[in-house]
């Protein structure tokens, strides 16, 4: 499956490396930091009380500014979710080792969706309405991989 598991252009591998630098902004810079704290912050809407994670700086309903911060989670429960079978490397689509899941989760007291990835349980396992709690890196980084993954809650 190596070549149709790659974008090939005559036969040659075209990897591609998308580098970017850029500024995240206020409100990703202190969601990125609560995460370095292993807390998972939102914003509130005092308009219409939508709770956003990641957050933003427009309510998306009603176009208030948002700048209530909120914690939420750890725990939430898996809304959606897909299995994936392949990885993606720098462009280079490979198969996996294993599959992973991939799951959008409303955590406890936010209203909109977080995607994460759900580990400690096979994919079979994985179910809509599911309970999951989130895992922070160890050390932490001060980076959006602080959040590491979800995981099934007792």
């Amino acid at each position: 499956m190596a070549a149709q598991d790659r974008i090939v252009v005559d036969n040659a591998v075209v990897p591609l490396d998308f580098t970017y630098n850029y500024r995240v902004g206020q409100s990703m810079e202190k969601f990125i930091k609560g995460l370095g704290d292993k807390k998972i912050l939102g914003v509130k809407c005092s308009g219409c009380s939508k709770v956003v994670v990641p957050p933003r700086q427009f309510c998306g309903t009603c176009n208030r500014v948002m700048d209530e911060w909120v914690e939420v989670g750890p725990g939430g429960t898996v809304e959606l979710y897909t299995v994936g079978h392949v990885t993606v490397e720098k462009g280079l689509v490979e198969v996996a080792d294993a599959p992973s899941v991939l799951a959008l989760i409303k955590l406890d007291g936010a209203t909109g969706l977080l995607a994460g990835e759900v580990e400690g349980v096979e994919p079979s396992g994985v179910k809509n309405g599911m309970r999951v709690r989130a895992v922070f890196k160890e050390p932490a980084e001060d980076s959006l991989n602080d959040l590491d993954h979800f995981e099934p809650a007792g």
